[in-house]
């Protein structure tokens, strides 16, 4: 009898430990490999269209540690993850000026484009909780995310032009949404503090179209598909009246580039008419 305790109190130490290598191997194979800046060619999105309450999941079911397909799968999806820190990021940033891709030579098709994720939050005019996509159906809008002073500064340049002296904010063509990513509860927190000083440096036109989101409600693996994942640099999506992201753009924006995202925006308004 002691012999077989033996036998299966060896059996049960091997097996986890190779239950806890199998979840360590992300960690181990953690090397990031160095950012290359490429042009979009493809679209960029999600399959299907924003709704309310949909929650995008993240990881694996405890069922789901069962199946070995799905577990590899997860642990692939995990060493991209640990591949990109803070570090990584950050590194990318300073390397690339937050230009972490170019934006395509014109806009997606609309056949062929893919949906804006779904968002919740407030605005800076309401406490009231919304969904984004509610006041993005129906019309062309220009949309800046960004979760730092950094990207809010570099996004905001294909907005306003001081080289060119244009300011696109009261823009007719296009509605201009700002969506100040809150990257965890602390920043939350501090947000909520200085809520005020925040309104006061924001004109209170654009008050209703300013919102406070929480960046966790995208995925990261999501937010890789979206392309969104480097917390320093600033974005740029262009998403038409059915809620498809039809230009993407990132980082600081040339005097060519500003005028290419606005062509895009008056080629977009008369395909609406």
């Amino acid at each position: 009898m002691r012999v077989v305790f033996q036998q299966c109190t060896k059996f049960s130490t091997s097996c986890n430990r190779a239950f806890l290598a199998r979840f360590l191997k992300p960690v181990m194979n953690a090397s990031p490999k160095e950012h290359v800046v490429k042009q979009l060619l493809k679209p960029v999105g999600l399959n299907v269209p924003p709704r309310p309450n949909i929650k995008y999941s993240e990881g694996n079911s405890w069922l789901d540690l069962f199946d070995g397909a799905k577990t590899e799968e997860r642990i692939k999806e995990l060493e991209i993850e640990f591949a990109k820190s803070g570090m990584y990021e950050m590194a990318t940033f300073r390397k690339t000026n937050g230009k972490l891709f170019l934006s395509p030579e014109s806009y997606w098709k609309a056949d062929k484009a893919l949906y804006f994720p779904h968002l919740s939050g407030r605005t800076l005019s309401s406490e009231d909780h919304g969904n984004v996509e509610d006041v993005l159906r129906g019309k062309t809008s220009v949309i800046r995310v960004f979760s730092t002073q950094v990207g809010d500064k570099i996004s905001r340049e294909y907005i306003k032009n001081t080289e060119l002296g244009i300011d696109n904010y009261e823009n007719q063509s296009c509605q201009v949404i700002d969506i100040n990513f809150l990257e965890n509860k602390l920043k939350s927190w501090l947000f909520k503090l200085s809520l005020n000083n925040l309104k006061s440096t924001v004109p209170v036109q654009r008050h209703d179209n300013y919102w406070l989101c929480h960046r966790e409600q995208i995925p990261f693996l999501m937010r890789e598909r979206l392309l969104i994942n480097n917390v320093y640099s600033g974005y740029i999506f262009v998403v038409d009246p059915n809620l498809k992201i039809r230009f993407m753009a990132c980082g600081p924006a040339s005097a060519d580039e500003f005028n290419k995202l606005w062509k895009v925006v008056g080629q977009l308004s008369k395909e609406k008419k």
